[in-house]
């Protein structure tokens, strides 16, 4: 005679019996488990779609990066001669600060004033015109219109 024996007398001999609820949730997780295998090596068709549609969106963005470098080529080119032209002015003031020393600007540089524009001027004008010539910028108005006449009258 066959005796029947029940789950609970078995003592854990055999996998315990799941819910129909249960057994079906471990089965999609199985399903959602071997799908992302499979997309992750790049066999499944939504991989494949995505791909080709990554694939044009470099193209696309690739074609529009050209498209700007294009446009901008004269703007860049004319920015650097335009630093180019900056950095030879540069050059060019380094030299002359170089070769001058301590001197003042060259008398070429300076406008020749005459008489009644010196009577004109107010003392803070007078005294930058004697310091652009290199003269002594001490003493009152008069003094300070006497030397700058005297300076002007002499070059």
């Amino acid at each position: 005679k066959v005796k029947m024996t029940k789950l609970k007398d078995m003592a854990g001999e055999a996998a315990p019996m799941l819910t129909r609820k249960e057994r079906e949730e471990k089965e999609k997780e199985a399903k959602a488990a071997h799908y992302r295998k499979r997309h992750e090596a790049g066999l499944t068709e939504e991989y494949k779609q995505d791909m080709a549609k990554l694939n044009a969106v470099k193209a696309r963005r690739e074609a529009a990066a050209a498209k700007v470098a294009a446009a901008n080529e004269p703007e860049r080119l004319a920015e650097e001669e335009r630093k180019k032209a900056v950095e030879v002015a540069n050059a060019a003031r380094a030299e002359d600060k170089e070769g001058g020393g301590k001197k003042k600007k060259g008398k070429a540089g300076i406008p020749k004033l005459d008489k009644i524009a010196i009577k004109k001027m107010k003392p803070a004008l007078i005294k930058e015109a004697l310091k652009e010539r290199g003269l002594d910028i001490q003493g009152n108005a008069k003094a300070l219109q006497a030397r700058l006449l005297e300076y002007e009258q002499a070059r």
